[in-house]
């Protein structure tokens, strides 16, 4: 999205340049927002109001966006490219009116962030109106909120927007026009701007409390979002069977897929992360001692499962030349990912160190944040993706087996690492013969990674049988030390 599309003013395309100035100002704002107020405390109730702006600004600039597009698609001015391109010939003005701003053609969805914006509005005044940055019990939430937004608006007006969606120009342009978008397709676009509006706070209520039951509230956004985001893509698509894949991969035609891709592993992998950390946390504890073996086998093990992923998926496409030439392009693809998941093991330095395994968590934090822009800027990046989400839903699990912890016994250990690292490379062998045609494998691929983290769970859950061996061992220890 960018000012001055075309080559006249576009309003517009101002107010949403405006939105992304203001998101560097909601995720920064629980830095120095608070510290201000305590210096100037006769202003008090002024740093409230600017709180509570921090989300209802975007919300309300939206909105003028669209009633700037109302008129534009009412008078039917085609100096706005938007309404050149998606008018809707032969129909009345209030039906220019009514479909024109959420076209799904003209500017993808656009309609989603409309939707977005709505919830995000319904939300702030009924559902989160009392807590502020300044509130002792509420702060935590309200910051987590705020950065969940100041991440997200970027990401849509750079992702769901093209640049020159409503660029204006100085002179009327020749009229193209489109037909009306169907009705399931604005069903979707409405699940998924709801879905997407919900999100940022149910997981700041799941990160707030730990309550299982917010749990859900999340997993149900995120699937809601990611479904909806998946049909509007496929929709896209110029063909839509899965043996063709490869072919759009090689001509560069899975934006659309590859960003919504990117999406489950922000929308799903990451609330699933948190859920699966916090739950072996629980059943597990802290461990005695080799912890950084355990920090060592979940950078290293992600990092490795990421490139032979990629190169799994890239041999298969036929404008890659054999295996030498897929592991070269996965890891061109993974080392900018691997530099920011790096850079986020170096978050607790920050203070950010509340969670059980604060590196890991800070390393898919910053890997599940920049890989959907990093897809944006390469689609290619779509092959990275099942490698992650893997990863991120079986690593708080595995990586237990490498520390000293004397109430797993070596055969739960065994167990586990051949189930889950078993299914992973069933998955990887079976997102290999789907994107060479094989249709016959789509659900064994797409099945096993999703289930990945409900068989983490089941493992997790199962009962531990300490042999007498085990127990032997660590009686005659608590001897030696007596």
């Amino acid at each position: 999205m960018a000012v001055g599309s075309g080559d006249a003013f576009s309003l517009p395309a101002t107010l949403l340049t405006v939105i992304l100035l203001w998101s560097f100002l909601q995720w920064s704002a629980p830095l120095w927002l608070p510290g201000m107020a305590e210096k100037n405390p006769d202003k008090a109730k002024f740093y409230r109001h600017f709180d509570r702006s921090l989300t209802i600004l975007p919300v309300l600039l939206v909105l003028l966006v669209v009633l700037a597009l109302f008129r534009a698609h009412f008078i039917q001015d085609f100096t706005h490219g938007h309404v050149v391109d998606f008018g809707i010939i032969n129909s009345s003005a209030w039906q220019r009116m009514l479909h024109g701003p959420a076209n799904t053609v003209g500017s993808p969805w656009f309609g989603v962030i409309i939707v977005f914006a709505i919830t995000t509005l319904v939300k702030e005044c009924f559902g989160n109106s009392g807590y502020s940055l300044f509130d002792e019990y509420g702060a935590g939430l309200r910051a987590r909120v705020l950065r969940w937004h100041g991440f997200l608006w970027p990401l849509m007006l750079i992702g769901f927007i093209p640049s020159d969606a409503f660029a204006v120009y100085s002179e009327p342009q020749s009229f193209i026009g489109s037909e009306i978008a169907p009705l399931r397709t604005s069903l979707t676009l409405m699940f998924a701007g709801i879905g997407l509006g919900i999100w940022p706070y149910a997981v700041a209520n799941y990160s707030q409390s730990g309550d299982m039951k917010e749990g859900d509230n999340f997993l149900l956004a995120s699937i809601t979002a990611v479904l909806a985001l998946f049909f509007l893509a496929m929709e896209n698509l110029s063909l839509q069977r899965v043996d063709a894949f490869g072919e759009l991969i090689a001509l560069g035609q899975m934006a659309d897929l590859a960003l919504t891709s990117s999406l489950v592993v922000l929308l799903l992998g990451w609330p699933i992360f948190l859920m699966l950390l916090s739950k072996v946390q629980e059943k597990r504890g802290v461990a005695k001692g080799r912890r950084w073996l355990g920090l060592t086998r979940s950078l290293a093990h992600t990092l490795v499962l990421i490139w032979v992923s990629g190169a799994v998926i890239l041999e298969s496409l036929p404008h890659v030349a054999g295996w030498p030439s897929s592991f070269w392009l996965s890891l061109t693809l993974m080392i900018p990912l691997a530099i920011f998941g790096f850079v986020g093991t170096l978050l607790p330095i920050m203070g950010l160190d509340s969670r059980p395994r604060p590196e890991v968590w800070g390393f898919f934090l910053v890997m599940s944040l920049a890989i959907p822009f990093l897809t944006i800027r390469e689609p290619l990046t779509l092959v990275l993706i099942p490698g992650i989400f893997m990863s991120m839903t079986t690593l708080p699990l595995l990586a237990t087996h490498l520390e000293l912890r004397p109430n797993l016994p070596i055969q739960r250990r065994v167990l586990e690492s051949v189930v889950l690292i078993g299914l992973t490379i069933t998955a990887l062998w079976g997102f290999h013969q789907m994107f060479t045609g094989d249709t016959m494998v789509i659900s064994l691929a797409i099945g096993i990674t999703l289930i990945l983290p409900f068989i983490s769970i089941l493992l997790l859950n199962q009962k531990i049988a300490i042999s007498s061996t085990n127990i032997t061992n660590e009686d005659s220890k608590s001897g030696v030390e007596d």
